[in-house]
């Protein structure tokens, strides 16, 4: 049985050059809606595995991103030497535990999210419009997305960055709610994604959010 895509299968929005654009301090592939997977990407020889991401961040202060026991976000990466681009790749990780935190309590207005994304940036609007898509069919999801073979840039330091990462969902499926079991599905090349975020710094902190979101269902290179 199919099931419906979340984030990843939503829009692939903007060029990257519109991406890094974007994504300053200054203020769609199609929906996919029917019934697919998730899709992400695997590596050949994978960095030890981290904790998953939900517990990471329990580690800090933050919005809640506590996720359901059946779903897990796990990353299969080292974190960055340079200082700035660790901070730059846990804020990325913890957008994605935040949209699916949203999509697992059914709340469109979850703080968490809100918390990693830039208010009238385009990653808010496609996080959004995917929550409530969820909330309106009753789904949720259930499994394990892995997320793999990051690559953080800094674009202005202090101020912009780009990050790419796989991720794959070929064990990450959405949940119907109201059958209270996850759709299954065959693996496909679509299990495999690659995301693009141009992020922004905000506050004296220097907390990283998501201001414009790029997505790539099938790339070859997260294969």
């Amino acid at each position: 049985m199919k099931r419906q895509r979340t984030l990843t299968a939503c829009v692939a929005l903007v060029v990257a050059s519109v991406l890094v654009a974007g994504c300053g301090g200054d203020d769609e592939k199609s929906d996919k809606a029917d019934e697919g997977k998730i899709a992400g990407a695997e590596t050949t020889a994978p960095a030890k595995p981290s904790p998953t991401a939900s517990e990471a961040a329990g580690e800090k202060d933050g919005p809640d991103l506590s996720l359901p026991k059946d779903v897990k976000i796990v990353t299969d990466w080292d974190e960055p030497s340079g200082a700035e681009e660790a901070a730059v790749l846990r804020d990325a990780r913890d957008f994605t535990v935040a949209f699916y935190r949203a999509i697992a309590q059914q709340d469109s207005r979850d703080p968490a999210y809100l918390s990693y994304t830039y208010p009238g940036g385009n990653a808010r609007r496609i996080a959004e419009k995917n929550v409530r898509d969820h909330v309106a069919k009753k789904y949720s999801v259930s499994g394990t997305e892995r997320l793999t073979r990051p690559n953080v840039e800094i674009v202005h330091k202090g101020s912009t960055a780009v990050v790419t990462y796989c991720a794959d969902d070929t064990h990450f499926y959405t949940k119907d709610l109201k059958a209270g079991k996850p759709m299954l599905t065959t693996p496909s090349a679509d299990d495999h994604i690659l995301f693009e975020l141009g992020m922004t710094a905000v506050g004296k902190e220097e907390r990283w959010v998501v201001k414009e979101l790029r997505s790539d269902v099938g790339a070859q290179q997260c294969q």
